[in-house]
Protein backbone atom coordinates (compact mmCIF):
# COMPACT_ATOMS: atom_id res chain seq x y z
CA UNK A 1 0.00 0.00 0.00
CA UNK A 2 2.96 2.31 0.55
CA UNK A 3 3.38 2.14 -3.23
CA UNK A 4 -0.26 2.05 -4.35
CA UNK A 5 -1.82 4.23 -1.65
CA UNK A 6 0.62 6.10 0.65
CA UNK A 7 -2.18 7.79 2.59
CA UNK A 8 -3.95 4.47 3.15
CA UNK A 9 -0.68 2.90 4.29
CA UNK A 10 -0.16 5.65 6.84
CA UNK A 11 -3.69 5.22 8.16
CA UNK A 12 -3.33 1.43 8.40
CA UNK A 13 0.03 1.67 10.16
CA UNK A 14 -1.33 4.24 12.63
CA UNK A 15 -4.36 2.09 13.42
CA UNK A 16 -2.25 -1.03 13.94
CA UNK A 17 0.24 0.81 16.13
CA UNK A 18 -2.59 1.87 18.45
CA UNK A 19 -3.49 -1.74 19.23
CA UNK A 20 -1.66 -4.59 20.88
CA UNK A 21 -1.08 -7.22 18.18
CA UNK A 22 -1.94 -9.88 20.78
CA UNK A 23 -5.37 -8.32 21.27
CA UNK A 24 -5.90 -8.25 17.50
CA UNK A 25 -4.94 -11.92 17.25
CA UNK A 26 -7.26 -12.83 20.12
CA UNK A 27 -10.04 -11.24 18.09
CA UNK A 28 -9.31 -13.73 15.30
CA UNK A 29 -9.91 -16.59 17.75
CA UNK A 30 -13.05 -15.17 19.35
CA UNK A 31 -15.84 -17.74 19.39
CA UNK A 32 -13.52 -20.67 18.68
CA UNK A 33 -11.89 -23.26 20.93
CA UNK A 34 -8.41 -22.19 19.81
CA UNK A 35 -6.18 -20.63 22.47
CA UNK A 36 -3.68 -17.85 21.89
CA UNK A 37 -1.42 -19.48 24.51
CA UNK A 38 -1.10 -22.76 22.59
CA UNK A 39 1.49 -22.79 19.77
CA UNK A 40 -0.37 -25.54 17.91
CA UNK A 41 -3.61 -23.56 18.02
CA UNK A 42 -1.79 -20.43 16.85
CA UNK A 43 -0.31 -22.34 13.91
CA UNK A 44 -3.71 -23.78 12.98
CA UNK A 45 -5.28 -20.31 13.04
CA UNK A 46 -2.51 -18.95 10.81
CA UNK A 47 -3.01 -21.71 8.24
CA UNK A 48 -6.76 -21.05 8.16
CA UNK A 49 -6.05 -17.34 7.65
CA UNK A 50 -3.58 -18.14 4.87
CA UNK A 51 -6.25 -20.23 3.12
CA UNK A 52 -8.84 -17.46 3.48
CA UNK A 53 -6.44 -14.82 2.10
CA UNK A 54 -5.20 -16.98 -0.79
CA UNK A 55 -8.81 -17.69 -1.79
CA UNK A 56 -10.10 -14.23 -0.82
CA UNK A 57 -12.78 -16.08 1.14
CA UNK A 58 -14.77 -14.88 4.13
CA UNK A 59 -16.05 -18.38 4.95
CA UNK A 60 -15.65 -19.10 8.68
CA UNK A 61 -14.28 -22.57 9.53
CA UNK A 62 -16.44 -24.93 11.55
CA UNK A 63 -15.17 -26.28 14.91
CA UNK A 64 -14.61 -29.65 13.22
CA UNK A 65 -12.56 -28.00 10.46
CA UNK A 66 -10.37 -26.21 13.01
CA UNK A 67 -9.74 -29.46 14.88
CA UNK A 68 -8.92 -31.27 11.64
CA UNK A 69 -6.54 -28.56 10.42
CA UNK A 70 -4.75 -28.59 13.77
CA UNK A 71 -4.35 -32.39 13.48
CA UNK A 72 -3.11 -32.02 9.90
CA UNK A 73 -0.43 -29.41 10.50
CA UNK A 74 0.35 -28.84 14.18
CA UNK A 75 0.35 -32.41 15.51
CA UNK A 76 2.99 -33.75 13.05
CA UNK A 77 5.29 -30.84 13.96
CA UNK A 78 4.85 -31.18 17.74
CA UNK A 79 7.86 -33.49 18.12
CA UNK A 80 10.15 -31.32 15.98
CA UNK A 81 11.81 -27.96 16.69
CA UNK A 82 10.65 -25.31 17.26
CA UNK A 83 7.37 -26.76 18.60
CA UNK A 84 9.21 -29.45 20.60
CA UNK A 85 11.34 -26.93 22.51
CA UNK A 86 9.75 -24.68 25.18
CA UNK A 87 11.74 -21.50 24.49
CA UNK A 88 11.71 -21.63 20.68
CA UNK A 89 8.05 -22.77 20.78
CA UNK A 90 7.00 -19.61 22.60
CA UNK A 91 9.04 -17.41 20.25
CA UNK A 92 7.62 -19.23 17.24
CA UNK A 93 4.06 -18.68 18.48
CA UNK A 94 4.65 -14.95 18.94
CA UNK A 95 6.17 -14.66 15.47
CA UNK A 96 3.24 -16.53 13.92
CA UNK A 97 0.79 -14.23 15.69
CA UNK A 98 2.60 -11.20 14.29
CA UNK A 99 2.68 -12.66 10.79
CA UNK A 100 -1.03 -13.44 11.02
CA UNK A 101 -1.90 -9.88 12.03
CA UNK A 102 0.31 -8.46 9.25
CA UNK A 103 -1.15 -10.94 6.76
CA UNK A 104 -4.72 -9.99 7.66
CA UNK A 105 -3.98 -6.24 7.71
CA UNK A 106 -2.35 -6.43 4.30
CA UNK A 107 -5.28 -8.40 2.87
CA UNK A 108 -7.86 -5.93 4.13
CA UNK A 109 -5.80 -2.90 3.13
CA UNK A 110 -5.28 -4.27 -0.38
CA UNK A 111 -9.02 -4.79 -0.77
CA UNK A 112 -9.70 -1.22 0.28
CA UNK A 113 -6.94 0.12 -1.97
CA UNK A 114 -8.07 -1.88 -4.99
CA UNK A 115 -4.68 -3.66 -5.18
CA UNK A 116 -5.91 -7.12 -4.18
CA UNK A 117 -4.77 -8.96 -7.37
CA UNK A 118 -1.25 -7.63 -6.90
CA UNK A 119 -1.27 -8.52 -3.21
CA UNK A 120 -2.49 -12.08 -3.86
CA UNK A 121 0.14 -12.54 -6.57
CA UNK A 122 2.96 -11.74 -4.16
CA UNK A 123 1.89 -13.70 -1.08
CA UNK A 124 4.77 -15.43 0.76
CA UNK A 125 4.92 -19.23 0.78
CA UNK A 126 4.84 -19.74 4.55
CA UNK A 127 4.06 -23.43 5.20
CA UNK A 128 1.85 -23.69 2.10
CA UNK A 129 2.25 -21.82 -1.16
CA UNK A 130 -0.73 -19.65 -2.18
CA UNK A 131 -1.05 -21.63 -5.42
CA UNK A 132 -1.41 -24.82 -3.38
CA UNK A 133 -3.90 -23.25 -1.00
CA UNK A 134 -6.09 -22.27 -3.94
CA UNK A 135 -6.37 -25.94 -4.93
CA UNK A 136 -7.67 -26.92 -1.48
CA UNK A 137 -11.13 -26.81 0.03
CA UNK A 138 -11.74 -26.22 3.73
CA UNK A 139 -13.95 -29.01 5.05
CA UNK A 140 -14.71 -30.75 8.32
CA UNK A 141 -11.88 -33.12 7.33
CA UNK A 142 -9.42 -30.26 7.10
CA UNK A 143 -7.86 -28.85 3.93
CA UNK A 144 -8.42 -31.38 1.14
CA UNK A 145 -8.01 -31.26 -2.66
CA UNK A 146 -11.08 -29.71 -4.21
CA UNK A 147 -11.74 -32.78 -6.33
CA UNK A 148 -11.77 -34.96 -3.20
CA UNK A 149 -14.05 -32.67 -1.24
CA UNK A 150 -16.06 -34.89 1.07
CA UNK A 151 -18.22 -32.53 3.04
CA UNK A 152 -18.25 -28.78 3.03
CA UNK A 153 -17.64 -26.93 6.22
CA UNK A 154 -20.83 -25.09 7.13
CA UNK A 155 -20.62 -21.63 8.60
CA UNK A 156 -19.59 -21.92 12.20
CA UNK A 157 -22.25 -21.38 14.82
CA UNK A 158 -19.87 -19.26 16.84
CA UNK A 159 -20.29 -17.57 20.15
CA UNK A 160 -20.52 -13.78 20.18
CA UNK A 161 -17.21 -12.06 19.41
CA UNK A 162 -15.24 -11.45 22.53
CA UNK A 163 -16.95 -14.31 24.38
CA UNK A 164 -14.83 -15.58 27.22
CA UNK A 165 -12.62 -18.58 26.54
CA UNK A 166 -10.95 -20.61 29.20
CA UNK A 167 -7.16 -20.99 29.17
CA UNK A 168 -5.71 -24.01 30.95
CA UNK A 169 -3.84 -22.91 34.05
CA UNK A 170 -0.05 -23.27 34.14
CA UNK A 171 0.83 -26.58 35.86
CA UNK A 172 1.56 -26.12 39.54
CA UNK A 173 5.25 -26.57 40.27
CA UNK A 174 5.93 -28.83 43.27
CA UNK A 175 7.30 -26.99 46.29
CA UNK A 176 10.35 -29.28 46.21
CA UNK A 177 12.16 -30.44 43.05
CA UNK A 178 11.00 -33.83 41.80
CA UNK A 179 14.39 -35.04 40.60
CA UNK A 180 17.11 -33.51 42.82
CA UNK A 181 19.34 -36.50 42.10
CA UNK A 182 19.81 -35.33 38.51
CA UNK A 183 22.71 -33.11 39.51
CA UNK A 184 24.65 -36.13 40.83
CA UNK A 185 24.73 -37.43 37.24
CA UNK A 186 26.28 -34.24 35.82
CA UNK A 187 29.91 -34.09 34.70
CA UNK A 188 29.85 -30.41 33.76
CA UNK A 189 27.86 -27.46 32.42
CA UNK A 190 28.99 -25.70 29.24
CA UNK A 191 27.70 -23.54 26.44
CA UNK A 192 28.46 -23.60 22.74
CA UNK A 193 28.09 -21.35 19.72
CA UNK A 194 25.45 -22.27 17.14
CA UNK A 195 23.93 -20.60 14.14
CA UNK A 196 20.38 -19.34 14.41
CA UNK A 197 17.93 -16.95 12.79
CA UNK A 198 17.68 -13.39 14.06
CA UNK A 199 15.76 -10.20 13.30
CA UNK A 200 14.76 -10.09 9.65
CA UNK A 201 15.83 -13.70 9.08
CA UNK A 202 19.52 -12.83 9.36
CA UNK A 203 21.82 -15.73 10.22
CA UNK A 204 23.36 -15.00 13.62
CA UNK A 205 25.67 -16.66 16.09
CA UNK A 206 23.85 -17.59 19.27
CA UNK A 207 24.91 -19.45 22.40
CA UNK A 208 23.09 -22.43 23.88
CA UNK A 209 23.72 -24.11 27.25
CA UNK A 210 24.61 -27.80 27.32
CA UNK A 211 24.90 -30.26 30.20
CA UNK A 212 27.36 -33.18 29.95
CA UNK A 213 26.20 -36.22 31.90
CA UNK A 214 28.55 -38.79 33.41
CA UNK A 215 27.06 -41.60 31.34
CA UNK A 216 28.53 -40.00 28.22
CA UNK A 217 25.36 -38.29 27.02
CA UNK A 218 24.63 -34.61 26.50
CA UNK A 219 21.43 -32.78 27.38
CA UNK A 220 20.50 -29.56 25.61
CA UNK A 221 18.98 -27.36 28.27
CA UNK A 222 15.32 -26.30 28.02
CA UNK A 223 13.62 -23.75 30.25
CA UNK A 224 13.17 -25.85 33.39
CA UNK A 225 15.78 -26.29 36.08
CA UNK A 226 17.47 -29.68 35.76
CA UNK A 227 16.08 -30.89 39.10
CA UNK A 228 12.55 -30.61 37.67
CA UNK A 229 13.29 -32.62 34.50
CA UNK A 230 12.37 -36.29 34.24
CA UNK A 231 15.43 -37.22 32.18
CA UNK A 232 14.36 -40.78 31.21
CA UNK A 233 10.96 -39.50 30.02
CA UNK A 234 12.63 -36.57 28.26
CA UNK A 235 14.90 -38.95 26.32
CA UNK A 236 11.83 -40.71 24.95
CA UNK A 237 9.71 -37.63 24.29
CA UNK A 238 12.45 -35.34 22.93
CA UNK A 239 15.40 -37.41 21.71
CA UNK A 240 16.78 -34.47 19.72
CA UNK A 241 17.80 -32.83 23.00
CA UNK A 242 20.26 -35.63 23.70
CA UNK A 243 23.55 -36.69 22.17
CA UNK A 244 26.94 -38.16 23.08
CA UNK A 245 30.22 -36.65 24.21
CA UNK A 246 33.84 -37.70 24.59
CA UNK A 247 36.83 -35.76 25.86
CA UNK A 248 40.56 -35.88 25.18
CA UNK A 249 42.34 -33.23 27.23
CA UNK A 250 40.65 -29.92 26.50
CA UNK A 251 39.09 -31.19 23.26
CA UNK A 252 35.47 -32.34 23.24
CA UNK A 253 33.66 -34.29 20.53
CA UNK A 254 29.86 -33.84 20.56
CA UNK A 255 27.64 -36.15 18.53
CA UNK A 256 23.96 -35.43 18.02
CA UNK A 257 21.10 -37.93 17.92
CA UNK A 258 21.53 -38.31 14.14
CA UNK A 259 25.18 -39.28 14.46
CA UNK A 260 26.66 -35.97 13.31
CA UNK A 261 29.86 -35.17 15.21
CA UNK A 262 31.63 -31.87 15.84
CA UNK A 263 34.88 -31.26 17.70
CA UNK A 264 35.48 -28.30 20.00
CA UNK A 265 38.44 -27.05 21.97
CA UNK A 266 37.47 -25.57 25.32
CA UNK A 267 37.40 -21.74 25.34
CA UNK A 268 38.37 -21.54 21.65
CA UNK A 269 35.44 -19.28 20.71
CA UNK A 270 32.85 -22.01 20.12
CA UNK A 271 32.75 -24.04 23.34
CA UNK A 272 32.95 -22.64 26.86
CA UNK A 273 32.56 -23.56 30.48
CA UNK A 274 29.46 -22.18 32.22
CA UNK A 275 29.61 -21.03 35.83
CA UNK A 276 27.03 -21.41 38.60
CA UNK A 277 25.78 -18.61 40.81
CA UNK A 278 26.59 -18.68 44.48
CA UNK A 279 23.86 -19.71 46.90
CA UNK A 280 22.06 -16.55 47.95
CA UNK A 281 23.99 -14.42 45.44
CA UNK A 282 22.28 -11.23 44.25
CA UNK A 283 22.97 -9.01 41.28
CA UNK A 284 21.96 -5.45 40.51
CA UNK A 285 21.75 -5.14 36.75
CA UNK A 286 19.52 -5.65 33.73
CA UNK A 287 19.81 -8.23 30.97
CA UNK A 288 18.11 -8.43 27.60
CA UNK A 289 17.57 -11.11 24.96
CA UNK A 290 16.76 -10.06 21.39
CA UNK A 291 15.39 -12.59 18.90
CA UNK A 292 13.26 -12.44 15.83
CA UNK A 293 12.52 -13.66 12.36
CA UNK A 294 11.27 -12.60 8.97
CA UNK A 295 12.87 -12.52 5.56
CA UNK A 296 14.28 -9.02 4.94
CA UNK A 297 17.81 -10.45 5.13
CA UNK A 298 16.98 -12.43 1.97
CA UNK A 299 15.38 -9.46 0.22
CA UNK A 300 11.87 -10.04 1.59
CA UNK A 301 9.40 -7.67 3.19
CA UNK A 302 8.84 -8.98 6.74
CA UNK A 303 10.91 -8.16 9.81
CA UNK A 304 10.07 -9.41 13.31
CA UNK A 305 11.84 -8.44 16.55
CA UNK A 306 11.16 -9.90 20.01
CA UNK A 307 12.83 -8.42 23.10
CA UNK A 308 12.75 -9.94 26.60
CA UNK A 309 14.27 -8.30 29.64
CA UNK A 310 15.07 -9.13 33.26
CA UNK A 311 15.84 -6.42 35.83
CA UNK A 312 17.51 -7.93 38.91
CA UNK A 313 17.92 -5.78 42.03
CA UNK A 314 20.28 -6.09 44.97
CA UNK A 315 17.37 -6.42 47.43
CA UNK A 316 16.31 -9.75 45.88
CA UNK A 317 13.45 -8.40 43.79
CA UNK A 318 13.16 -8.54 40.01
CA UNK A 319 11.10 -7.15 37.19
CA UNK A 320 10.51 -8.62 33.77
CA UNK A 321 9.13 -7.14 30.57
CA UNK A 322 9.50 -7.23 26.84
CA UNK A 323 8.20 -6.05 23.52
CA UNK A 324 7.43 -7.41 20.09
CA UNK A 325 7.29 -5.60 16.78
CA UNK A 326 6.88 -6.49 13.14
CA UNK A 327 6.82 -4.64 9.87
CA UNK A 328 5.92 -5.55 6.32
CA UNK A 329 7.51 -3.03 3.97
CA UNK A 330 5.04 -3.78 1.19
CA UNK A 331 7.83 -3.50 -1.37
CA UNK A 332 6.70 -6.71 -3.06
CA UNK A 333 2.94 -6.61 -2.63
CA UNK A 334 2.34 -2.87 -2.52
CA UNK A 335 0.76 -3.22 0.95
CA UNK A 336 2.75 -2.06 3.97
CA UNK A 337 1.83 -2.54 7.62
CA UNK A 338 3.33 -2.52 11.11
CA UNK A 339 2.34 -3.88 14.51
CA UNK A 340 3.88 -3.72 17.96
CA UNK A 341 3.08 -4.65 21.52
CA UNK A 342 4.51 -5.03 25.01
CA UNK A 343 4.28 -8.08 27.23
CA UNK A 344 2.54 -7.60 30.53
CA UNK A 345 5.14 -6.68 33.16
CA UNK A 346 5.78 -9.10 35.98
CA UNK A 347 7.85 -9.06 39.14
CA UNK A 348 8.48 -10.63 42.49
CA UNK A 349 11.47 -12.10 44.27
CA UNK A 350 14.35 -14.06 42.83
CA UNK A 351 16.94 -16.43 44.28
CA UNK A 352 20.01 -18.02 42.72
CA UNK A 353 21.30 -21.40 43.82
CA UNK A 354 24.07 -22.65 41.54
CA UNK A 355 22.37 -23.49 38.22
CA UNK A 356 18.83 -22.71 39.35
CA UNK A 357 16.97 -19.40 39.27
CA UNK A 358 13.82 -19.41 41.41
CA UNK A 359 11.22 -16.73 40.68
CA UNK A 360 8.46 -16.19 43.24
CA UNK A 361 5.47 -14.09 42.21
CA UNK A 362 3.57 -11.89 44.69
CA UNK A 363 0.78 -14.49 44.78
CA UNK A 364 3.24 -17.21 45.82
CA UNK A 365 3.53 -19.00 42.47
CA UNK A 366 7.03 -20.37 41.96
CA UNK A 367 9.03 -21.06 38.80
CA UNK A 368 12.43 -22.74 38.73
CA UNK A 369 14.52 -22.10 35.64
CA UNK A 370 17.96 -23.23 34.51
CA UNK A 371 20.59 -20.56 35.15
CA UNK A 372 24.28 -20.04 34.39
CA UNK A 373 26.89 -17.34 34.01
CA UNK A 374 29.06 -17.34 30.89
CA UNK A 375 32.86 -17.43 30.91
CA UNK A 376 35.79 -15.87 29.08
CA UNK A 377 39.52 -16.40 28.80
CA UNK A 378 41.70 -19.48 29.19
CA UNK A 379 41.72 -20.75 31.86
CA UNK A 380 38.01 -19.90 32.02
CA UNK A 381 36.87 -17.12 34.33
CA UNK A 382 33.30 -16.18 35.18
CA UNK A 383 31.72 -13.56 32.90
CA UNK A 384 28.74 -11.81 34.47
CA UNK A 385 28.07 -9.85 31.29
CA UNK A 386 26.22 -12.86 29.87
CA UNK A 387 23.73 -15.09 31.64
CA UNK A 388 21.57 -18.01 30.58
CA UNK A 389 17.96 -18.21 31.74
CA UNK A 390 16.49 -21.42 30.42
CA UNK A 391 17.99 -21.91 26.97
CA UNK A 392 18.22 -18.20 26.16
CA UNK A 393 21.32 -16.02 26.49
CA UNK A 394 20.89 -12.54 27.98
CA UNK A 395 23.34 -9.64 27.93
CA UNK A 396 23.19 -6.08 29.37
CA UNK A 397 21.16 -3.72 27.15
CA UNK A 398 23.25 -1.13 25.32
Amino acid sequence: MQVADPLGAAVAARELAQHDYDAIFRGFLAGTALRETDAGDVLAAFIVLQWMVANDAMMEPSPAALRAIRRQFAVPLATKPPLSLPGPRATFAEEVKLRAVLHHAGWQAAKRAGTLPRFLATLPSDLLAPATLRTLAMTDDGLVPRGARARAAPPAASAPRGAARTTPPEPELPAEPRFPGNWATVEGVYFRAAYGVGVGGMMIMRFEPLILLRDGTTYQVAAAALEDVDLPAERVAKPSRFGRWTQAGDTFTLTDVRGRADTYKLQDGRFFRAFPAGAGETVARSYRNLSGGGNTAMGGDVMIAVSNRYDFRADGTYGRGGSVGATNSGATSGVGSAVSGRRAPEGGRYAFDRHTLTLTAPDGRVRRLFFAFASHGDPPAIDRDMIFVGDDAFTPPH
